[in-house]
């Protein structure tokens, strides 16, 4: 299993005896397709896929209905039956936009797409409605972990499933300086040692790139990844980084 960081925020590319899927997947160069006044991030560069790995995906998975995981110029990119899995409340939307083969993923039902298994979970708090983690695991048993916000601990601990792959956040974000909308590094550290996780790959990185009034109500803790102890699992950060399982 081959897993890339496809750009510089939250875009994956996992691939397996070339069946490829895209996660939450940003291909171009401005987030926002409709306003910069709330939400906006723009970069100089797109993803990091050529233009053949976005003809060949076979799948997408989108884990929250917002525009940063469900962009639409990106989605437009690839082939409108592609199969997407995703939430209820995204496939209705995806529906209206005139994608159609959508399957909704349920929580601890796992579903098969190609050569994985995908097996769906509650996100944290505040996410539990409107998001959903997953496993994914190929033939040989080895896994990966996405969680694009915040982990449910109570449910990893009781699942106790453990994975080769963590793909989490690593950078505190609150709103209001209250509410917590991404995990910092202590809290990444604790999902990978309930996961048995050796690596952790991060997601939604470089938060202090994004623009708009929102960026007036986050408070932004950027993690000291210099500062890990010997025997925590390794970072990967930047954009191109890749993991082989």
């Amino acid at each position: 299993m081959r897993i890339l960081k496809a750009d510089d925020y939250q875009t994956w590319f996992i691939e397996e005896n070339n069946f490829s899927i895209l996660v939450d997947p940003w291909l171009d160069k401005k987030l926002n397709p409709h306003s910069s006044l709330i939400l906006q991030r723009e970069r100089e560069d797109s993803s990091c896929l050529s233009k053949e790995d976005i003809r060949n995906v076979d799948a997408v998975i989108i884990t929250a209905p917002f525009v940063d995981h469900m962009h639409f110029p990106s989605l437009n990119m690839l082939n409108k039956d592609i199969q997407i899995f995703t939430t209820k409340k995204a496939k209705k939307i995806l529906n209206k936009k005139g994608f159609l083969n959508i399957k909704t993923c349920i929580n601890y039902h796992p579903i098969k797409i190609g050569p994985f298994l995908l097996s769906p979970y509650p996100a944290g708090f505040p996410y539990t409605w409107s998001s959903f983690c997953f496993f994914l695991e190929n033939k040989n048993k080895k896994s990966v972990y996405h969680e694009s916000h915040i982990s449910n601990f109570s449910i990893l601990k009781a699942n106790n499933q453990k994975c080769d792959l963590a793909l989490i956040t690593i950078e505190s974000v609150k709103i209001f300086g209250l509410l917590t909308l991404s995990m910092g590094l202590k809290q990444a550290l604790k999902t990978a040692s309930l996961l048995g996780a050796k690596k952790i790959m991060a997601t939604g990185t470089n938060p202090k790139k994004l623009k708009g009034l929102i960026k007036r109500a986050l408070l932004i803790k950027e993690s000291k990844v210099n500062k890990l102890k010997e025997g925590d699992p390794h970072i990967f950060y930047k954009s191109g980084d890749e993991v082989i399982l």
